[in-house]
């Protein structure tokens, strides 16, 4: 595949972001920022920012998702830069670590996320650019930060080799996962509470972090994870190391497709996939922009296809799988599969050379030649099997069918089938008349012998009353009994009974999962019911039963205003975050918190509290709140730091730990006092506990 377009930057790139009008920025190792137009593939704008060089494989470089911010962490300083990039402007100059920054990310708009050498990861509002909470701490560097779609949840990797997860909306810390033997160096959330995470020894693990398990660890790099990127759909990710490979997995296998999908003249550090565009966007080390169409290549499968040069058009599907998306080679598939049925109709007439013929232009393709040669073997006895069938000697007919399974699919099987079917009906309705049994025997004589048929004939005689008793359950729909009879019989499962039984019980799984889209519980559980005596889909009725339970006790707890347990109960069922109702209320919830965060970093407790307090009796707020008032009183502390005399700044600092207990900030804050040769005197302190913070009486100010 050739890209579509190159850019020679001739830096580093270190971090390349679509922002949205098919448009990308890109930052480069010297900090310079350009945005890129991607209808017209032309540089739009951009400028030079002068700071120390960022590191290229370091996540010290981030973007926000509507390009108006950018996050640069400053070499040396403990210190990120958060610049706002339409208007060119140094925003906020952050920073709370006790080290250096090594990584940083944006959610969606709202918070950047900092985490340092001191293992701390610290959240700042991107409206006030005070810091608004501290996220689980690691034991070693934070390396990687990554927030969700829907920007509730928050994973940290660390050098420590974990990855903590944090449920942003409340600030609960939910669980710290150890998955990986290396340290972590790319997280990358997908839908449905899914995340990737690869690792310095190339190790990529897909989890279901939202219980803290692994779902699959996929085939190893040869290297270090530089970036990863997904494609739209989710059914790809695209893997570079630190070679000039670019990887391409299958995420629905959970397999590599390639380890040479495409090739770099230099290292790839960073990657970005447009999925409006089915743009894949490679950033490599010598400063070179790669633009790749990943359907280009549909046209030189259209043009494949036009000349009948299939070979040329599989070998392409092969190299670039992403096509197998494209309306193109479902095009390729169908001219396949209607070739084959036309070779099976002039083979079933003795047609050979015509059938050879005409699939010709698949033979050097070698899925399809495996195929094809099946194909003319099994037809080499073909003619026999024909005759048997004309001569109506079905028992050699069937053995022969058996041996060569093509024949399955021809008329003159379909022909046998239908024959068996018209006489085995036939015997079933005058088998219970005795004047009828000679003719019974005579109907269905062609066909004793078959090893597949003789167990429904032989029941036909020896137990007549099976079929009147399997049709009357099916009548009363008493499904339980009926499959319980066809598990002592296997043999029933080759009747119509059985085939309307699983006709009608497809049809009742459908409309349940429709009836659970459109919340009609009740409808659910009454066809559950019934979908429970399916045997093939007794897994999914439990599936979609608890579903409806939990839905409709959801419903009910939000009808009656109970939100500490709709907060509960949506905890314990993570899918419920993407039911409407639940989004409202969290919609309506970060309204009230970017009131709050402006509160805070006045650092004015009392308007906090006022502007809450409607969630002060909601317990999975609580967290969320209480870092609130705790940035609040900590910048009261920072602001009069220097200003208030040492008798205040003591009592500061023991309201703060009475409240609080001893923390990360405040334990700087009284490093810096001592530093400073203050008289504190912190004996025998009463230290209070930070999940416990609103059992105690607040002051308004954390000097009183």
């Amino acid at each position: 595949m050739q890209p579509i377009k190159i850019f020679t930057i001739k830096r580093a790139i270190s971090k390349i972001k679509h922002i949205g009008e098919d448009k990308i920025v890109v930052v480069d190792e010297s900090n310079s920022v350009r945005i890129f137009n991607l209808t017209d593939l032309k540089l739009e704008g951009g400028f030079k920012i002068n700071l120390p060089e960022n590191r290229v494989f370091a996540n010290s470089v981030d973007i926000s998702k509507d390009g108006n911010y950018l996050a640069l962490t400053i070499a040396k300083k403990n210190k990120v830069a958060l610049w706002n990039i339409p208007q060119k402007k140094l925003l906020y100059t952050l920073g709370w670590h006790k080290g250096e920054i090594e990584s940083v990310a944006f959610d969606n708009e709202r918070y950047v996320a900092t985490g340092g050498t001191d293992g701390r990861t610290h959240l700042w509002s991107l409206e006030t650019g005070k810091m608004v909470g501290n996220l689980a701490p690691h034991s070693d560097y934070v390396t990687s930060i990554a927030f969700s779609q829907n920007s509730s949840w928050c994973a940290t990797g660390s050098y420590d080799k974990s990855i903590s997860i944090t449920n942003v909306s409340s600030m609960q810390f939910i669980h710290k996962m150890r998955i990986h033997s290396a340290v972590v160096l790319q997280l990358k959330f997908l839908k449905n509470f899914k995340l990737i995470s690869g690792d310095k020894d190339g190790n990529i693990v897909i989890s279901d972090y939202s219980k803290g398990r692994v779902i699959k660890r996929v085939p190893k790099l040869t290297d270090m994870v530089v970036d990863i990127a997904v494609d739209g759909n989710e059914k790809y990710m695209f893997a570079a190391t630190k070679n000039t490979n670019l990887f391409l997995y299958d995420l629905e296998e959970y397999d590599l497709v390639t380890s040479n999908y495409i090739k770099t003249s230099s290292t790839i550090t960073s990657l970005e996939f447009i999925p409006n565009l089915m743009y894949l966007i490679i950033g490599t080390v010598d400063g070179i922009l790669y633009i790749y169409d990943i359907l280009s290549d549909e046209k030189i499968l259209d043009a494949h296809i036009a000349k009948k040069d299939y070979e040329k058009a599989y070998e392409l599907v092969q190299e670039n799988p992403l096509l197998k998306n494209s309306i193109s080679y479902n095009h390729l598939e169908e001219i396949w599969q209607n070739t084959i049925n036309k070779a099976q109709i002039l083979l079933e007439k003795g047609k050979k050379e015509q059938a050879e013929q005409l699939l010709k232009p698949f033979l050097g393709i070698s899925s399809k030649r495996m195929f094809i040669q099946s194909l003319f073997k099994d037809f080499a006895e073909f003619e026999k099997f024909k005759t048997l069938v004309v001569k109506k000697k079905y028992p050699l007919a069937y053995s022969l069918a058996n041996q060569y399974p093509t024949f399955k699919q021809t008329a003159y099987y379909k022909h046998m089938e239908k024959e068996f079917k018209k006489a085995f009906t036939m015997a079933r309705q005058l088998i219970f008349d005795r004047t009828k049994e000679d003719y019974v025997r005579k109907i269905l004589a062609p066909f004793r012998g078959v090893s597949e048929k003789t167990p429904l004939i032989q029941s036909l005689y020896n137990e007549k009353e099976m079929y009147k008793v399997l049709k009357q359950k099916l009548a009363k729909k008493d499904f339980k009994g009926f499959f319980e009879l066809v598990n002592r019989n296997p043999f029933l499962s080759d009747l119509d009974e059985y085939e309307k039984a699983i006709e009608f019980g497809e049809k009742l799984l459908n409309a349940a999962e429709n009836e659970l889209n459109h919340g009609n519980y009740n409808k659910v559980l009454q066809y559950t019911h019934i979908l429970e005596d399916f045997p093939m889909y007794k897994e999914n009725a439990k599936h979609l039963t608890e579903k409806a339970n939990v839905l409709a006790n959801f419903m009910q707890l939000i009808a009656n205003k109970e939100y500490d347990k709709v907060y509960e109960y949506t905890k314990q069922y993570h899918f419920l975050e993407e039911i409407d109702l639940f989004r409202d209320l969290e919609e309506a919830w970060r309204k009230k918190i970017k009131e709050a965060e402006q509160y805070s970093a006045k650092g004015d407790v009392a308007h906090i509290l006022d502007s809450l307090k409607h969630y002060m009796k909601i317990k999975e707020k609580l967290p969320k709140i209480g870092e609130l008032i705790k940035a609040a009183y900590l910048y009261q502390i920072v602001s009069k730091f220097k200003k208030v005399n040492d008798i205040l700044l003591e009592k500061a600092f023991k309201n703060y730990i009475k409240i609080f207990g001893i923390d990360f900030e405040i334990s700087d804050l009284i490093d810096l006092a001592k530093k400073q040769k203050r008289n504190i005197n912190l004996d025998n302190l009463e230290e209070g506990n930070r999940l416990y913070w609103y059992k105690n009486e607040l002051p308004n100010n954390i000097f009183e």
